[in-house]
C-alpha cells in the first residue's frame, strides 16, 4: 500500500510527497528517485496564521490574496502606511502575447508619425508614385507648361521683396520647372535634368530631355533651376511639408 506523509510545523514547514514503498533495506529515494524533496526554508509564522477572505468579483481575487498576506508578512508596515504598494494580474501569457488595447492605439499612433515623416518604397509602389503613362514620357509635350511656368515664376519674384522671396519660392508650384538634381542619396540621380510634371509630398517627378520619367526623392536631394538671371537652389528637406495631389 501507498503512503503519503505531510507534517507541519509553526515556522517550519516539511512536505513528503507520494513515497510507494521500496525494496527491503533500500530506501525508495535512493532506488527510483520518487520522493519529493524535504523544503527546508523557515516560512513566516505570520504567513502560517494568515486567514483568507475571497472577493467573489471576478478579476480581483489574486490582488485580494496578495492583500492579505502582505498585511502579515515582513513588509507589513510599509505595506499598511502606503509606501509600498504591488498588483499582480490574474493571469500572465507566456506565448502568442496579444497587446492591450493601449498598446495597440500607441502603436498605431507611432506608425502613422513615422508614415507621416517618411513613405517607403513599398509604399510609393503602392501608391503609384513610380507610375507615369508611358504615352507622356514625352519632353517636347510639356514645353508650352515651361514657358506659362517661366512667366509665372518672374511674376511672383516681381511681386514679392526681397524678405519674403525666399519663403515665395519654398512655396511656389514647380509644375512645368526644369528642375537639375545637383545631389541626392541615390547616385544615379545625381546630374538629372527634367521637367518637372508631377509632385507629391516626398518626391518630384522629371520628364528628361531623352523621354524618360524620373522619380526623385525630396529627402534629402538638392535641386537648382533658373528663372531669368536667377540661379535658385533648394534643398529638399524644406520641401516635405509641401501637400501635392498625385
Amino acid at each position: 500500500m501507498p503512503s503519503s506523509t505531510k507534517y507541519l510545523k509553526k515556522g517550519h514547514s516539511s512536505f513528503f510527497g507520494h513515497t510507494p514503498r521500496g525494496t527491503a533495506g533500500i530506501p525508495e529515494v535512493e532506488a527510483n528517485g520518487l520522493t519529493y524533496s524535504q523544503i527546508c526554508l523557515p516560512v513566516h509564522e505570520n504567513l502560517l496564521d494568515v486567514s483568507l477572505e475571497l472577493s467573489s468579483t471576478r478579476g480581483n481575487v489574486v490582488d485580494d490574496i496578495l492583500h492579505e498576506l502582505l498585511q502579515s508578512g515582513d513588509a507589513a508596515q510599509k505595506y499598511m502606511q502606503g509606501s509600498r504598494s504591488m498588483k499582480i494580474d490574474n493571469w500572465i501569457l507566456l506565448d502568442n502575447v496579444v497587446q492591450g488595447r493601449g498598446a495597440r492605439s500607441s502603436a498605431s499612433k507611432n506608425l502613422s508619425k513615422r508614415s507621416k515623416r517618411r513613405m517607403s518604397l513599398k509604399q510609393h509602389r503602392k501608391y503609384g508614385s513610380f507610375d507615369f503613362p508611358q504615352e507622356f514620357h514625352k519632353f517636347e509635350m510639356f514645353k508650352p507648361m515651361h514657358n506659362m511656368w517661366k512667366d509665372y515664376i518672374m511674376q511672383l519674384i516681381k511681386n514679392v521683396g526681397t524678405n519674403q522671396l525666399a519663403q515665395s519660392l519654398l512655396s511656389a508650384d514647380l509644375h512645368g520647372a526644369i528642375l537639375l538634381v545637383t545631389d541626392s542619396k541615390i547616385i544615379s540621380l545625381v546630374g538629372v535634368t527634367g521637367l518637372m510634371v508631377r509632385e507629391t509630398a516626398e518626391t518630384f517627378g522629371l520628364v528628361t530631355p531623352d523621354n524618360k520619367f524620373r522619380v526623385v526623392p525630396k529627402r534629402p536631394s538638392v535641386f537648382i533651376f533658373r528663372a531669368d538671371c536667377w540661379k535658385i537652389t533648394l534643398y529638399g528637406d524644406k520641401l516635405i511639408s509641401r501637400s501635392f495631389a498625385t
